[in-house]
């Protein structure tokens, strides 16, 4: 450490704080911009020191300084400085404490941009520590945005980088790929004038190539990145990099279909986290994560598949050993993709009664994990809807600080300048009136968001609660490998719609792909007593269009359970997708008996029916146009729906 420059601002600060004599109850102009750079310069060097114990000490002392504990701005700063203490000890609550006060120190004061930008990244850091991720990514958002917005924020090139790259980490984690995509590429823009950075430059490339693997958008793309990884770590040889590398060229082989060397590289990125347990213990960070638990189980998934059971019983009993060594690291998915798997085994093994059991426990897992998200989404989203009233009241009471120091100025002239103050006053007016207008507009399209986010989560378990309870009926039969079969598919589209689960929109194309998954397994359940077909113009470019998930699929089990009879072979079901007027309108067709006459046909809906009916009506009323459903039906002739969506 240069303790030599350290000395010199600390006598710099001392030697400041002594020439305000008496006029510290009345700061002279730039007292605090002046103090704040000093205690910019005090940190980055303490930073340099190991020793937190000496950096906290020292931190504590500044806050008993006069010339600091009556400026709130400086005060805010300290408070800043003494949480990224405890962020290094991993101490939670005393993050938490520090952050707030700093926060509620300078959340009302005008300008200081670069350290409130500061601020809302350690707020992120905190959420982060919690496993808030709506909080997490709506703090960090926030910086990458005031970073954006605003090229006069004196931060260094590496603050830039981070801010850009933790923002767009948590957009992935969400699955807000596009978000995810645009701030990586901010961060990677400035990576040239980081040249003797490795880590940086590696933490962009393997965000970059995770978005790529993750949404499953660009295969090229994903090569050129792990290229990228590859030969930073040629450079700068690091077997924690390694580690990445091999589990991004899994995903990479997974892809494209070649198994072989997809396990092959699973299996080196799960010897590098066996290597980070052994070194490191329960701190290891293939614990602390989850990732060493998670290999297992996609070790044990991969031989599974492959029929290979003495291997996938092997890895799913190195992943039991490993949760029972290490309790409480692993989250919920992957509890439930580890319990997918055991019942799968057992399956195949003829253990039927233990598959019951442990499907029964599956199913648990299922419901807790929904239960659980939801529950903890609407938390969040609640707490962010109040952060972003809470922030928006600081910019008007900001705004409104501002107008009163103008017109106390005004006010010494206002003979000579009444007129010009009256047209002022009169524009400030319309000025706030629109703003609030706009405001309005916005909390309304956010609550309509969060309506549409809820009544997702309400079908989405009514959908899997039916499908599993067809497996249980497999179960009971013994029907080995129509069972085997069926969870198989039915695996692919839980996952398909777990990885969709935090989508608002998706594209047409992975609609109708689960579309197709979902009537072969109801096809297999019914034993071929109906064929379908799914239809629409190849020429349409299908991928962009994008519509709600789940949203036409409970109009396709209506149409199997009311318009197939089991008992004969002569079902057919249509399915066309037709693009006209920047309107989607998609028809399912059924060859049943059709709606009785007296029966309204209104009426004969299920849940999951009357939940896509209230989906319809948001998503009108969120995009201005029409969208909506009509039902026909003739005696013996079959029922025909027809869905009507708005697209862009």
């Amino acid at each position: 450490m240069k303790f030599s420059a350290l000395v010199y601002l600390c006598l710099i600060l001392a030697v400041t704080g002594c020439s305000c004599g008496q006029e510290r109850l009345k700061p002279a102009l730039g007292f605090t911009e002046k103090n704040l750079e000093l205690l910019n310069g005090i940190s980055e060097e303490l930073k340099k020191n190991p020793d937190l114990e000496y950096r906290l000490s020292f931190w504590k002392q500044q806050l008993q300084k006069p010339e600091f504990n009556k400026d709130a701005v400086l005060l805010s700063k300290i408070h800043y400085n003494i949480a990224g203490v405890f962020y290094a000890k991993k101490n939670l609550d005393s993050i938490k404490y520090h952050m707030q006060l700093a926060w509620q120190l300078m959340e009302n004061r005008i300008g200081f941009d670069k350290d409130r930008l500061l601020l809302y990244s350690g707020l992120g850091n905190a959420a982060h520590m919690e496993q808030k991720l709506h909080q997490e990514n709506y703090y960090y958002n926030r910086a990458a945005q005031m970073l954006a917005s605003d090229s006069s924020l004196q931060l260094s090139p590496k603050q830039k980088v981070m801010i850009y790259l933790a923002a767009g980490q948590s957009s992935k984690v969400l699955r807000q790929f596009d978000n995810a995509f645009n701030m990586n590429r901010k961060a990677i823009a400035i990576l040239p004038e980081l040249p003797d950075d490795p880590k940086s430059q590696f933490r962009a490339y393997n965000q970059m190539a995770s978005c790529y693997a993750l949404s499953r958008r660009n295969q090229d793309s994903l090569r050129y990145y792990i290229v990228k990884l590859e030969e930073i770590n040629r450079r700068n040889p690091d077997w924690e990099r390694s580690k990445f590398i091999f589990g991004q060229k899994s995903d990479y082989f997974e892809w494209k279909g070649e198994r072989d060397s997809a396990i092959f590289y699973e299996k080196k990125a799960l010897h590098a986290e066996i290597a980070d347990e052994k070194e490191n213990g329960a701190g290891a960070n293939s614990i602390v994560t989850g990732n060493l638990f998670a290999t297992y189980v996609d070790m044990a998934s991969f031989f599974l598949d492959e029929g290979k059971l003495d291997s996938g019983l092997y890895y799913l009993q190195q992943s039991e050993k490993l949760a029972r060594q290490y309790p409480g690291k692993q989250n919920d998915d992957q509890r439930v993709w580890y319990l997918k798997n055991k019942v799968i085994y057992l399956f195949a093994t003829k253990q039927y009664a233990a598959a019951e059991q442990e499907n029964q426990r599956l199913l648990d897992g299922i419901k807790q994990l929904y239960e659980g998200e939801n529950a903890r989404a609407i938390a969040e989203m609640s707490t962010i809807f109040q952060l972003q009233a809470k922030d928006k009241s600081i910019h008007l009471l900001n705004e409104t600080v501002s107008l009163t120091e103008t017109r106390l100025q005004q006010n010494r002239l206002w003979l000579a300048v009444s007129a010009l103050a009256a047209l002022l006053a009169v524009a400030i007016a319309l000025l706030l009136y629109f703003i609030q207008r706009q405001r309005k507009l916005k909390n309304e399209s956010e609550k309509m968001q969060l309506e549409q986010r809820l009544l997702r989560t309400q079908m989405e378990p009514h959908f899997i609660f039916n499908t599993l309870a067809v497996l249980q009926g497999f179960i009971r039969l013994e029907e080995k490998e129509k069972a085997l079969k069926y969870l198989h598919r039915f695996s692919r589209l839980l996952r398909g719609s777990l990885e969709l689960s935090r989508e608002s929109k998706i594209p047409l194309t992975e609609e109708i792909s689960i579309l197709d998954n979902y009537l072969g397994l109801q096809q297999m359940r019914y034993e071929d007593a109906f064929e379908y077909h799914i239809e629409y113009d190849e020429e349409e470019e299908l991928e962009m269009i994008v519509i709600p998930p789940m949203l036409i699929q409970p109009f396709v089990e209506n149409a199997i359970l009311y318009g197939i009879n089991p008992n004969e072979k002569n079902g057919q079901i249509t399915i066309d997708f037709e693009v006209r007027d920047k309107k989607l309108l998609v028809t399912i067709r059924d060859n049943g008996k059709g709606i009785s006459n007296h029966r309204n046909p209104d009426s004969h809906k299920s849940l999951s029916t009357a939940i896509s009916r209230e989906r319809l009506g948001i998503l009108a009323k969120e995009s201005g146009f029409a969208a909506g459903i009509t039902i026909e039906s003739s005696p013996e002739k079959g029922t025909s729906v027809l869905i009507t969506l708005p697209i862009r």
